[in-house]
């Protein structure tokens, strides 16, 4: 077998493989003999089948096998043999198969680009170091007041106001016809969360029990559902019940209420420790944000384009599996549209997961067995599954090996960089 090796760009080669006669032939004539072993033709026995015979009724059948099996055999071999390591399937351009000579046939494989990054030290970025104040624990507090707020039947009022919750039943018209999904009983909502499209929880301040009401409201030009997008609908409402969240003071009763805290004073403690946390990651992440827009654009590098096609129909897939069932089938144009801006979404990732994995390995900078373990020991907890089922599925703990590595390679590129803090 000979093997040809051409270099097409950074990311793709091309293979010409050359099988010698003597292969081809016993190829062909092994398929003959168990075709004759196989087949009833009319007239004469099993396994006795001329080969002329056999030749006019299945001459191209066995060719296609020959071809198959040719290339199915050989081209494992030619790229072991190459060194190359393809990472998405194989374009093949197969020829013809002639009986008398060699078999030749082309392959075009995507490979991993050869990136020697440079600028990813001395980078200078900027990012906003908040501190805690004292407003974020307070509105933290009373957003766990909100929370764990008994509700109760209001007594002595029959009016709807902002902050209570009732309790309706409601359906929706576009003119005379019901929407779809727009029809509910007993349905629990809070005046000014902000749960239903605008207009429809400001239209019960001050409406009465046991009425039926007539909401008429628009619904957004942009708002997902596109048969409603822009339209008017009506709301027939009954109010069947007021309730009112009755607040807990703010002692350390709440406190032992809210989790395992000795009194407020150490619930404020953690409450200012996990804000700061916060702040921390989403300072890390401005800063690892600005480190990979100035990697991609010192080093522009070309990446398989089969990798990009397929994040792409991961996170549409991830988009869909978002949606109500209803809304995952796009229309054709709006699919494209969306499709075109993952692309650029996509790209950027693809082209940074090469750099940070080229700095990775310019820098000897690894992932250790226990660094692995210790993230799997963290998910286990937090799915409450054991943590052997989590160490056999492979897939997920390279999934977790990489995206240690990524977050060991980002620090290493902050901690080198010249950061200047806001705030």
């Amino acid at each position: 077998m000979k093997v040809n090796a051409e270099e097409l760009s950074p990311t793709k080669k091309r293979l010409e493989v050359e099988i010698p006669p003597p292969q081809v032939k016993e190829t062909v004539e092994s398929l003959y003999r168990n075709l004759n072993k196989r087949v009833r033709i009319k007239g004469f026995r099993p396994g006795k089948t001329p080969r002329d015979v056999l030749e006019r009724h299945y001459g191209d059948y066995i060719k296609e096998q020959a071809i198959s099996n040719l290339i199915n055999e050989t081209y494992p071999k030619a790229i072991s043999q190459e060194s190359i390591e393809p990472i998405a399937p194989p374009t093949i351009d197969s020829g013809a198969l002639n009986l008398e000579g060699p078999f030749t046939y082309s392959v075009v494989v995507e490979v991993r680009p050869h990136i020697a990054v440079t600028g990813y030290t001395g980078l200078r970025l900027e990012g906003f170091k908040g501190k805690v104040a004292a407003k974020k624990v307070t509105a933290e507090l009373e957003r766990l007041r909100m929370m764990y707020a008994p509700v109760k039947q209001v007594e002595g009022r029959d009016l709807a106001q902002k902050g209570d919750v009732v309790l309706i039943d409601f359906h929706g018209l576009l003119g005379t016809r019901a929407i779809r999904d727009g029809k509910a009983e007993n349905y629990l909502l809070e005046i000014g969360s902000g749960t239903m499209v605008p207009g429809f929880e400001e239209g019960l301040i001050g409406k009465k029990i046991g009425g039926q009401e007539e909401l008429r409201v628009s619904f957004p030009a942009d708002h997902p559902r596109k048969d409603l997008a822009g339209k008017e609908v009506t709301f027939q409402v009954t109010i069947k019940e007021i309730r009112q969240r009755v607040l807990p003071s703010l002692d350390d009763e709440f406190a032992k209420d809210v989790g395992d805290y000795k009194n407020l004073k150490e619930l404020k403690e953690k409450i200012t420790e996990d804000l700061q946390k916060a702040n921390e990651h989403k300072l890390k992440e401005e800063l690892s944000h600005a480190a990979i827009s100035q990697l991609l654009q010192a080093n522009p590098v070309e990446i398989p384009s089969y990798l990009v096609q397929r994040r792409t129909d991961e996170l549409l897939q991830d988009l869909r599996m978002r949606m109500p069932p209803q809304q995952q089938n796009f229309p054709p144009e709006e699919e494209q549209k969306m499709r075109e801006e993952y692309q650029k979404i996509a790209e950027r990732e693809v082209r940074a997961s090469f750099l940070l994995e080229g700095i990775g390995q310019q820098e000897s900078i690894e992932v250790t067995t226990d660094e692995v373990t210790g993230r799997l020991q963290e998910m286990a907890r937090v799915y409450q599954r054991p943590l052997e089922d989590l160490q056999q599925n492979s897939s997920l703990v390279a999934v977790v090996r990489r995206g240690l590595q990524r977050e060991k390679v980002l620090d290493f590129i902050i901690a080198e960089a010249e950061v200047k803090y806001k705030g």
